[in-house]
């Protein structure tokens, strides 16, 4: 995995050594004599990894890391610290100032190798989730005000009968404050025990290595694919951890399951677990808005004309008819004119939530554009489609709206709808046939008076292009010279001298 890492290194020597073991790696390295001079190429050239020794010559390692984390887009970036010996209480102190990890200078190069492949995979992988912040807050995906932080949730398994897990747990409840659950690898595989942030796999028993197939599975079991993992080895087992990195393992302790290390390694992580959940809700919801209308809450056109195509190949597949309406609210111009948007925007979602009542889940409803709708329904037939499209019409012409108060006139409305209707046979035409043949029956419903559905002729096919429906947003077919008052139009008018000049909306 090549990448860009700076090294931080007052000693020539040193410099010159090290970058030689990382450019072998095929790494792109620059390198930097002091802190002030690494924090001004951190901020221009943004590595993906720093490297730094544990005692620089202009700072000490908690200022360069606080001034690190300091800097714009920085907070997450990986910084290894180099020690001059793998004593416990200098890697304890490194680590408390900020350190993603603590190697020893003298370190063989397929763990150092092995570590960093790691770290910078898991940066690259949060880099993924995660949309710049102005770019969320465009979308409206900005992240909301972070409520009670839970316990994190970590699960232990030892593979040490040596080992008294239960006492490292207490240890860990009283330090992190966490919910430590002492379990079997089974448990965890199959669903059986509650979905873990951190899962810390203890492999220091007789036989070394004998947790990395298991380590394996649990990098890609689904119960616990999200959870961040941490396998702790004994001293001297430095092949078994750089094998343990390359399977998966998020973090490692390799001189046993030190409490003290587990206490500063693990809040880390179950951050890094729960930055990772919260990018992904972000994106789901960013998902979701992409299809949703977000004045009605239907579907809207991007996901609606897929979705009829899936519903008709279906349909298609098992030999069954399905039904597709097209509905449009009759002089919609009006109500804009007349009263407003806002009044609009109240009669479509009004309109949307009387459409969607009673639907099945098989059923689609969607708001095309404008004032028109789409509805198509599963296993229907043209005599339950009839029924279906007049009970839709009486729906909608039995809403009472009641305007805002201070409008002047007359402060209810009952708008109505016309709907075109056809049955897609099975297998005998396309979805784009069958749309201009709904399309050309709302046409039909509009001249024979609104307020009614049309039951397009199967016989007969529009000459319009399919493309027509798919380019217009919301146009109502011709006007009739007067307002229709059979069946009601829209009923409810305001007094000639409050009429507005506003135009009909679209979507």
């Amino acid at each position: 995995m090549a990448g860009r890492i700076l090294i931080v290194e007052g000693t020539a020597g040193q410099r010159i050594l090290l970058r030689a073991r990382l450019t072998s790696a095929f790494y792109r390295v620059a390198a930097a004599d002091s802190g002030a001079e690494a924090l001004r190429l951190i901020a221009d050239r943004c590595p993906d990894l720093v490297i730094a020794a544990a005692d620089l010559p202009d700072m000490c390692s908690s200022s360069f890391c606080t001034r690190l984390r300091a800097l714009p887009d920085h907070a997450e970036t990986p910084l290894v610290l180099l020690s001059e010996e793998d004593r416990q209480d200098e890697r304890l102190a490194l680590l408390a100032v900020g350190a993603d990890d603590v190697i020893a200078r003298q370190v063989e190069d397929i763990l150092l190798l092995a570590r960093l492949r790691s770290l910078m995979g898991r940066s690259h992988a949060q880099d993924e989730l995660r949309l710049r912040d102005d770019t969320k807050r465009a979308l409206g995906l900005s992240e909301s005000p972070r409520g009670f932080q839970r316990p994190a949730r970590v699960a232990m398994i030892s593979l040490d009968p040596a080992l008294d897990p239960g006492g490292l747990a207490a240890r860990l409840r009283i330090g992190l404050g966490a919910q430590v659950q002492i379990t079997e690898p089974g448990r965890l595989l199959h669903h059986a025990a509650p979905a873990a942030e951190v899962v810390v796999l203890v492999d220091t028993g007789a036989a070394p290595g004998s947790g990395l197939a298991l380590l394996a599975q649990l990098r890609t079991a689904r119960a616990q694919r999200r959870a961040a993992l941490v396998y702790v080895t004994a001293p001297g087992q430095d092949e078994i951890a750089a094998r343990a990195l390359d399977l998966g393992a998020d973090d490692l302790l390799r001189n046993g399951a030190d409490p003290l290390e587990l206490e500063l390694r693990l809040p880390r992580l179950v951050n890094l677990a729960r930055r990772a959940d919260r990018h992904r809700a972000a994106l789901r919801t960013g998902l979701r808005a992409a299809v949703i209308d977000p004045l009605t809450g239907l579907y809207n056109r991007r996901y609606a004309l897929p979705q009829l195509a899936r519903m008709a190949q279906q349909a298609a597949r098992l030999g069954r008819p399905l039904a597709l309406l097209v509905a449009d609210l009759d002089h919609f111009k009006q109500v804009n004119d007349l009263w407003g948007h806002s009044v609009g925007d109240h009669v479509l979602t009004t309109t949307a939530q009387t459409l969607s009542r009673g639907l099945r889940d098989c059923d689609l409803v969607a708001r095309l554009g404008g004032e028109e709708f789409l509805i198509a329904l599963a296993d229907t037939g043209p005599e339950a489609a009839r029924n279906r499209a007049h009970a839709l019409c009486d729906a909608v012409a039995r809403q009472s709206l009641r305007l805002p108060d201070g409008l002047g006139g007359r402060r209810t409305a009952a708008p109505t709808i016309s709907i075109g209707l056809t049955v897609i046979a099975p297998g005998m035409e396309t979805v784009e046939t069958a749309l201009r043949r709904a399309d050309a029956a709302l046409y039909a419903a509009k001249k024979a008076g609104r307020n009614r559905a049309h039951l397009s002729d199967p016989a007969v096919l529009p000459p319009q292009p399919a493309a027509e429906l798919a380019a217009r947003s919301g146009d109502e077919g011709p006007e009739p010279a007067a307002a229709d008052q059979s069946r009601g139009g829209l009923r409810g008018r305001r007094r000639a001298s409050s009429s507005s000049s506003s135009s009909s909306r679209s979507a």
